[in-house]
C-alpha cells in the first residue's frame, strides 16, 4: 500500500512538472478572488480546447470554496496532481444585489462584459484542471455583491428574485460546463440553506430542469445534512430534483452525537440517502467533507470513519479545503489531511 502510495504521488510530481513546464497550469496570479470567490475576476481570456473529454476515475481530491486553483492551500492544478489528488470541485457564484437582481462580479456589474469575465473566469479555472486530468465538479452558491465573509441566508423579501434570476442563467451554465466536458453540476448546492427548504422544494427541481437538456454530465443535489433547520430537524422530504446523484455534505470533523448539533448523528444522512432512493436516486458520494476550521490530528479517526461509512474511496470524496485569506481556515496540502486522501 505505501508503495503504491509513493508511486502514484512521484508519478504525479513528474505530471505536475511537465504541467508547469508546458505552460498549461494558469497558476500566473492573475487572480484577485477572495473568501468564496469574492474580490475580483481574472484578466486573462480563456478559449476551451476542442479535446477536452470526460473522465471516468472516482474522484478523491478537495473542494474550493472560493472557485479559484490560486487562493487555496494548492495554488494550481498542477499542485493537485503533484500530490496523487485526482479530482477538484470548484464553487460557482451567483452574485445578487441587496434588492435582488442578479449581477456578475463581488463589485455589483451586470453589463455583458461582466457576464462575459464571470464565464470566463469559471472557463480558466476547468480548463487548467482538465488539462492536468484532474475530475472536475462545480457548484452554484449565492453572494451578495460587496458584502464579505461566509455565505448566508438570502434575505427572505428578495428570495423569489434572486432565484428567478438564477433560473434564468442555468442553461447558460450547463451549456458552458458541457462545452468544458465537466463531470460534475450541482446547479446550486445546500439551496435550503440560501432560501429555505420550502424554496429548495420548489426551484431546485426547476434548476434541474432548466440545466438538463445542456449538460450531459452527472447533475448532482447538495443538501447541509447538519444544517439545524434543514430537511432532518423540519422531518419534510426533499425534491432532490431527479438527478444523477446525492452528494453528501458534512461540515465538521465531529462523529459523535453530542458534538453535533442537537438531534443530529451520522444517521442523519440515511434521511436524504432514503429519500433519494425513493425517488431512483441511489449513486452516493461525498460531495464536501471536513471543518471550515484548522484542527489536528485527533480528529482523523472520525474523518476516516466518515469516509468509510459512505463509501468514499468507492464511490468519490472531496475534502473541504478552505481559502488561504480565511482566518484559521483547514486546509488540505501537506496536512494529516492529505494524508488520508492519498491512503484512499
Amino acid at each position: 500500500m505505501e508503495q503504491a502510495r509513493i508511486k502514484k504521488m512521484l508519478a504525479g510530481a513528474i505530471i505536475g512538472a511537465m504541467l508547469i513546464s508546458s505552460g498549461c497550469a494558469s497558476g500566473d496570479g492573475e487572480q484577485n478572488s477572495s473568501v468564496n470567490g469574492q474580490g475580483g475576476q481574472s484578466s486573462k481570456q480563456c478559449e476551451s480546447p476542442k479535446d477536452l473529454v470526460r473522465l471516468k476515475n472516482v474522484p478523491i481530491g478537495v473542494l474550493m470554496p472560493a472557485g479559484s486553483l490560486e487562493r487555496q492551500s494548492y495554488t494550481s492544478a498542477a499542485d493537485l496532481v503533484a500530490a496523487g489528488l485526482n479530482a477538484v470541485s470548484l464553487g460557482f457564484e451567483f452574485y445578487f444585489q441587496p434588492t435582488g437582481e442578479i449581477v456578475f462580479d463581488f463589485n455589483g456589474n451586470a453589463d455583458d462584459n461582466a457576464k462575459e469575465r464571470w464565464k470566463n473566469n469559471l472557463r480558466c479555472s476547468v480548463i487548467e484542471a482538465k488539462q492536468a486530468g484532474l475530475v472536475v465538479s462545480v457548484w452554484g452558491q449565492f453572494i451578495e455583491a460587496g458584502r464579505r465573509g461566509e455565505p448566508g441566508e438570502v434575505a427572505q423579501d428578495v428570495q423569489t428574485k434572486v432565484l428567478d434570476g438564477a433560473l434564468k442563467l442555468m442553461p447558460e451554465v450547463g451549456k458552458l460546463l458541457e462545452e468544458l466536458q465537466v463531470e460534475y453540476w450541482a446547479p446550486v448546492s445546500e439551496l435550503e440553506r440560501f432560501a429555505g427548504i420550502a424554496n429548495h422544494n420548489t426551484y431546485f427541481p426547476q434548476f434541474v430542469a432548466a440545466g438538463r437538456p445542456h449538460f450531459t454530465g452527472v447533475m448532482y443535489v447538495q443538501p447541509n445534512i447538519l444544517q439545524r433547520d434543514g430537511f432532518v430537524m423540519q422531518k419534510v422530504e426533499p425534491n432532490l430534483g431527479g438527478v444523477d446523484a446525492l452528494g453528501i455534505s458534512w461540515i465538521s470533523f465531529e462523529c459523535e452525537a453530542d458534538k453535533l448539533p442537537p438531534g443530529m448523528s451520522i444517521d442523519s444522512a440515511d434521511f436524504y440517502i432514503e429519500a433519494g432512493a425513493n425517488q431512483g436516486i441511489n449513486r452516493v458520494f461525498i460531495s464536501e467533507l471536513g471543518g471550515t476550521n484548522a484542527t489536528d490530528e485527533s480528529a482523523k479517526p472520525c474523518l476516516e470513519k466518515l469516509i468509510k461509512t459512505w463509501k468514499g474511496a468507492e464511490n468519490g470524496v472531496f475534502l473541504l479545503d478552505m481559502p488561504s485569506d480565511f482566518p484559521n481556515g483547514s486546509i488540505i496540502k501537506d496536512s494529516w489531511q492529505e494524508e488520508v486522501l492519498q491512503a484512499l
